[in-house]
């Protein structure tokens, strides 16, 4: 195989390594809940498919001609938490680039991104760190949690079941397992989007003045403190706001990987760009990197004025730069800005030496602020990490290289307010690993098609799905299963299958084209009315960029290990796929049920000699629909015969 497994299915106590996740290509997230079969979902088509977006905003900085950019002048950045004492450096990444989101949506809606900024707004001067805002605060504690918490039949239907779980029952685990791709599939599936307020990172039961701190990294006990959540928070929804596309920006730090051995394979500008245009368009973007400590309580405290350099960091400028060949990731901050001047010459007394120029991301880190602990009211239990404030301040805040060797899996979230979305989401993908490995690379037309049943009389208007690489288009078609279908086989059978698939009338079509791998939604060109208790099929079609027989694509099938996960996982996947959800077609012309592919994938692994570790589930697409007025049984409609057109 020479391309990985897009996703390991599991992390370390930190972020998942990106040369084993998505290096060798990116893969597939007062408190009403949402209905148990269809969870209330929405989204809304990107902006444009040329560009990431964030409700239609402008583009109002040139990413490519700035020689500087942050997001932290202009208001759309939140204050640094501490991730103590668990490994959850992930989760805050991933809300740290949620909540500069939701920021920049709303400055959108208020009209105050309307035109290019001028040359001395404040967004392009030093980052003033007094301007932080601390308000959204989403909460990382129900992202951490849930991420290895199956799904139950409140919150998946007939995929219970489905999800990671830890190894081994470990209190000291209990926050620790999990990465940024599992936190954007249950965010995309409508889920662990809450308030700190409603889920507050600390254990339960904890009061104020308590003996043991939440926060108190020094104090093994706390790890032993019950940090669960009640089941009915995963699918709650208090923030006003939703996750409606995932980007999967390249990585500029790129890797090889052979045999297992990771090695740095060189500098990518490109990608340094695509992190900008993110940054100006969408959000803070997320980022995987190794550094020289990842959990809090292995932080130094104390004085950092005269701390000396260590292997990648220098403290007296609060820089860090690694030339490390063999990169692997530990630890997550989320970038916020940009400098192209900042100077090589302050990444000094390093063991990895000056970078090869200039050029810094301002990032956000999560081991705290010594605001944040004064708040807290435990101020000496700050780690006084950070570059300063005004005031002289820690800020949790850093300057990383643009030429760091660690860089990888940035991403960024778009969002839209809940009431300007779709009313249900139709879904059978629970997981965020996916189908894109090698020998299983199809050239020509491959498609998959999810099956669901309307809970009500709906419209359904958009379709979303995942892209694995750049530069890829999918297509989409949803057609209505007519009511009187029936077939002597069995769902789990090909001639099944073929069979329904026949019968389904194509009622609307919906196509996106993207240069940017990750999630995406896309309108169907006309909606599509479906009755309660009505079958309604959709079929997804990914291309690639170029000629059919020179590019492979790949099926987008969820994925997990068939056997015991490699050797170092803390977590197992687990896919649920009931029969007559999911079928797949290689030909572009006949369909296999999900059972017999998976039957076949297997017997061709046992005949090669090479048995298949893993097993295929659903296909990622996903429905979304509106209650229309014809659900409402006192509705009376009435024919109006038209006037005659008077003859000239």
């Amino acid at each position: 195989m020479t391309r990985l497994l897009a996703f390991l299915l599991a992390a370390t106590l930190a972020w998942l390594p990106g040369s084993l996740a998505w290096a060798a290509g990116p893969q597939p997230g007062p408190l009403p809940p949402s209905s148990a079969q269809t969870q209330t979902d929405a989204t809304e088509a990107p902006e444009t498919p040329e560009s990431p977006g964030t409700l239609d905003a402008p583009a109002l900085v040139d990413a490519v001609a700035a020689p500087s950019y942050n997001l932290v002048n202009v208001g759309e950045a939140t204050t640094s938490k501490t991730q103590s004492p668990w490994g959850s450096c992930w989760a805050f990444a991933v809300c740290g680039a949620l909540e500069s989101s939701i920021l920049k949506a709303q400055a959108v809606m208020a009209g105050q991104q309307q035109s290019p900024l001028p040359a001395d707004s404040p967004a392009f001067a030093a980052p003033d760190l007094s301007l932080l805002k601390s308000e959204p605060d989403l909460s990382e504690r129900a992202i951490a949690w849930f991420a290895h918490e199956v799904q139950t039949e409140a919150s998946a239907g007939a995929q219970a079941g489905e999800g990671f779980f830890l190894m081994e029952d470990d209190p000291e685990e209990q926050l620790s397992s999990g990465n940024a791709s599992v936190a954007a599939a249950a965010l995309i599936s409508r889920q662990t989007l809450l308030s700190e307020e409603a889920a507050p990172y600390q254990y339960n039961g904890y009061e104020p003045g308590a003996s043991v701190p939440w926060y108190d990294p020094d104090r093994a006990s706390v790890r032993w403190e019950d940090w669960s959540l009640p089941e009915e928070l995963r699918t709650a929804e208090d923030v006003g706001w939703r996750v409606t596309e995932v980007l999967r920006l390249r990585s500029p730090g790129s890797t090889t990987n052979e045999d297992g051995a990771v090695s740095y394979g060189g500098y990518d500008a490109e990608a340094t760009t695509a992190i900008k245009q993110a940054l100006v368009q969408t959000s803070g973007v997320a980022v995987a990197l190794e550094m020289d400590q990842d959990l809090p309580q292995d932080v130094l405290r104390g004085d950092f004025a005269d701390a000396s350099p260590s292997a990648d960091f220098t403290y007296a400028t609060w820089s860090q730069y690694s030339a490390d060949e063999e990169p692997a990731p530990n630890h997550a901050a989320v970038i916020l800005g940009w400098d192209d001047a900042y100077p090589a010459a302050n990444f000094a007394g390093t063991e990895s030496g000056q970078p090869p120029a200039d050029g810094a991301w301002l990032c956000k880190n999560s081991w705290g602020s010594d605001g944040l602990f004064a708040e807290l009211g435990d101020a000496d239990v700050s780690p006084h990490w950070g570059i300063p404030d005004a005031s002289g301040q820690a800020s949790g805040f850093f300057w990383l290289s643009y030429y760091d060797h660690s860089i990888s899996d940035p991403e960024a979230f778009a969002v839209t307010p809940a009431d300007q979305t779709a009313g249900t989401i139709y879904q059978h993908d629970y997981l965020s690993a996916a189908e894109f490995v090698e020998p299983m690379s199809y050239y020509g037309e491959v498609r998959t098609a999810n099956v669901f049943t309307a809970t009500e009389p709906q419209l359904i208007r958009s379709v979303g799905a995942w892209t694995f690489d750049p530069d890829t288009s999918f297509s989409a078609t949803v057609s209505v299963v007519p009511a009187g279908f029936s077939s002597q086989n069995a769902p789990e059978t090909s001639a099944y299958a073929n069979e329904m698939m026949d019968a389904a009338i194509p009622a609307a079509t919906a196509f996106g084209a993207f240069p940017t791998a990750g999630y995406h939604t896309a309108e169907l060109d006309s909606p599509v009315l479906v009755a309660r208790g009505q079958s309604f099929v959709v079929t997804l079609t990914i291309e690639a960029a170029g000629e059919p027989t020179d590019i492979s694509t790949y099926l987008g099938l969820e994925l997990a290990f068939s056997g015991a996960p490699p050797e170092g996982v803390a977590t197992e996947a687990r896919v649920v796929a009931n029969p007559g959800e999911t079928f797949v077609s290689t030909n572009g012309q006949t369909w296999q049920s999900l059972e017999e592919h998976n039957a076949l994938i297997t017997s061709v692994g046992e005949q090669g000699e090479s048995p298949v570790g893993f097993t295929f589930g659903n296909a990622l697409v996903k429905a979304f629909g509106d209650a229309t007025s014809m659900a409402d049984p006192s509705h009376i409609y009435e024919t109006v015969p038209l006037e005659a057109a008077p003859v000239s």
